[in-house]
C-alpha cells in the first residue's frame, strides 16, 4: 500500500528520486513501468501509476461507450498529459517537460500515497490546497455513513 506523503526535489533533469519506501513498494508488486499523467486539466500536479495499475483502469474504461462524455474526457486528460516511464538504475524517473512546467515541479515536492498510485506535487500549491479544499464536516460525515 501506498500512503503518506515524503517531501523531495527534482533534480535539474526533471528526474524525480522516487522515495525508497514508494519505490521498492512498485517494484516488488508492479515492477517497473509506469504510467505518468494527470487527472487535472491543467495538469496542476502528476499523477504516477504503476502500469499494471493504469492497465485495469483502461480495461474498465473499455466497458464504457466510447462516445460517453466522462470517458472522453478522462481519456482526453490523461492522454494529453501521459507518458509512459521506468524507473532508471538509481530509481529516478523522468517528468515530462510539460507536465513538469504545468505541475511547477521544478524543485521541492511532495510525494503523496494514494494507495495504488503517487500523486506529486508542488510543495507550495499541495499545502494551499488543503488548506482550502482538505477535509470538512460534511466529507467525514459522508465517509461515516461508509464505516469509515
Amino acid at each position: 500500500m501506498l500512503r503518506g506523503r515524503i517531501s523531495t526535489r527534482i533534480d535539474d533533469k526533471g528526474r524525480l528520486k522516487v522515495p525508497s519506501a514508494f519505490r521498492a513498494h512498485i517494484e516488488q508488486e508492479y515492477g517497473p513501468e509506469l504510467y505518468l499523467t494527470s487527472l487535472s486539466p491543467t495538469g496542476e500536479f502528476v499523477r504516477l501509476y504503476p502500469l499494471k495499475v493504469w492497465e485495469s483502469i483502461e480495461e474498465k474504461l473499455r466497458s464504457l461507450p466510447q462516445l460517453h462524455p466522462a470517458r472522453k474526457s478522462f481519456e482526453m486528460t490523461t492522454s494529453y498529459w501521459g507518458q509512459m516511464a521506468e524507473f532508471d538504475a538509481q530509481g529516478r524517473v523522468v517528468l515530462p517537460p510539460p507536465l513538469r512546467e504545468a505541475a511547477g515541479a521544478s524543485a521541492d515536492v511532495d510525494v503523496l500515497g494514494m494507495q495504488t498510485c503517487l500523486d506529486i506535487w508542488n510543495s507550495d500549491r499541495i499545502r494551499s490546497r488543503v488548506l482550502s479544499d482538505g477535509l470538512t464536516d460534511a466529507h467525514l460525515a459522508d465517509l461515516a455513513a461508509l464505516g469509515i
